[in-house]
């Protein structure tokens, strides 16, 4: 059996065990399997390769950096769907009714714990106060075939202003971007213990 986007389901998870999750059709999903390593430099004696060659490891931003996922798919009219434009447009208020928080500074890389997003200082010092205005969500997207393919971004930062809906003749597609600050893993099975929204 083909594993076929219109055979999937994709889901959303909030700071809390709330969640959204999403049937699509014509999904058109990108993103990466795993994070990218560190770079690794060959050191060699002014230029030539001796038996004291040896490999020095670059600086961590390339492990940390955020990486991109992108997707699109056409749109049905239910309040799943209005609910998933809402999110991503970074509202934390899905339907006027319903508070979403965000995932960002909850997973971990390597071990080492992510901030949060920078929230701003006060004038008189360097100390972080506030709220952060920018909100990040765990996404996981499930290919539905003999077996199943499952993958977890953790801490996905949708920027509002950059998804967008294409209108045609036969209905209205959905464009996303996002930036996974998080970890990317494979798992079994969407992660249960969530209340779905829809």
């Amino acid at each position: 059996m083909l594993l076929a986007g219109k055979d999937g389901e994709l889901k959303l998870l909030s700071g809390t065990t709330l969640s959204l999750t999403v049937l699509f059709c014509e999904m058109d999903f990108t993103g990466p399997t795993s994070r990218p390593l560190t770079d690794e430099t060959l050191m060699m004696n002014r230029g030539v390769f001796s038996t004291d060659a040896h490999y020095i490891e670059g600086n961590d931003e390339p492990r940390y950096a955020p990486v991109p996922i992108t997707f699109s798919c056409r749109l049905n009219d239910t309040l799943n769907t209005r609910a998933l434009i809402d999110w991503i447009s970074g509202v934390t208020n899905i339907g006027g009714t319903t508070t979403v928080y965000s995932t960002k500074g909850t997973t971990t890389i390597d071990g080492n714990t992510l901030p949060d997003f920078y929230t701003g200082a006060t004038a008189s010092s360097d100390t972080v106060s506030g709220v952060s205005s920018k909100y990040a969500y765990n996404v996981e997207m499930q290919w539905d075939g003999t077996n199943d393919i499952c993958m977890r971004y953790n801490e996905v930062y949708f920027k509002p202003g950059e998804q967008s809906i294409t209108e045609s003749a036969d209905g209205l597609m959905l464009s996303v971007s996002g930036e996974v600050y998080g970890d990317v893993t494979r798992i079994a099975g969407f992660t249960a213990g969530y209340s779905d929204i829809g």
